[in-house]
């Protein structure tokens, strides 16, 4: 099951007098962010989903005539967003466990004989994209590769 989270944008819309930009994603997800988390302090003239960047960037206009841009995904951190923080985290541990994989010439081929797998299960648990990964499976493939995986859980601030 192929999931990846759909992070292209539909609309935007800023509100000067509560001081928040509201997104609103093509999968429906909508996020609202105040002036201050983005460090804006002046009025914004107009806001738009920027089309030279295909939906992927905001472009803001502030009352003294400058433009400035904002990449897709920052409302999406700034709102702690559970998708976008689960398919970043993801991201980061297959990339940490590609980059071992590179570094001490680990085939793909050797990964599946040891986990006793096939190397389509291999190519899945390694695409950053699909987001249910076989926890156990990817310890396994840490562990061959010479990482130590940690959880850590804190109290939201």
């Amino acid at each position: 099951m192929k999931r990846k989270v759909a992070y292209k944008l539909k609309s935007v819309a800023c509100h000067n007098r509560r001081r928040t930009i509201d997104v609103e994603y093509t999968s429906g997800k909508c996020v609202t962010v105040h002036y201050g988390q983005l460090g804006i302090s002046q009025k914004i003239e107009t806001a738009w989903v920027d089309k030279e960047t295909h939906g992927r960037s905001i472009g803001m206009r502030f009352s003294d005539g400058t433009d400035t841009y904002m990449p897709y995904d920052q409302p999406l951190a700034l709102a702690k967003d559970p998708e976008y923080l689960l398919q970043s985290h993801i991201e980061r541990l297959v990339a940490l466990v590609r980059h071992a994989l590179a570094v001490k010439h680990i085939s793909k081929r050797y990964l599946a004989t040891q986990l006793g797998t096939s190397d389509n299960q291999i190519q899945r648990l390694l695409d950053p994209a699909i987001l249910n990964k076989n926890l156990e499976q990817l310890y396994h493939v840490g562990s061959l590769v010479g990482l130590a995986f940690e959880w850590r859980v804190v109290d939201a601030a």
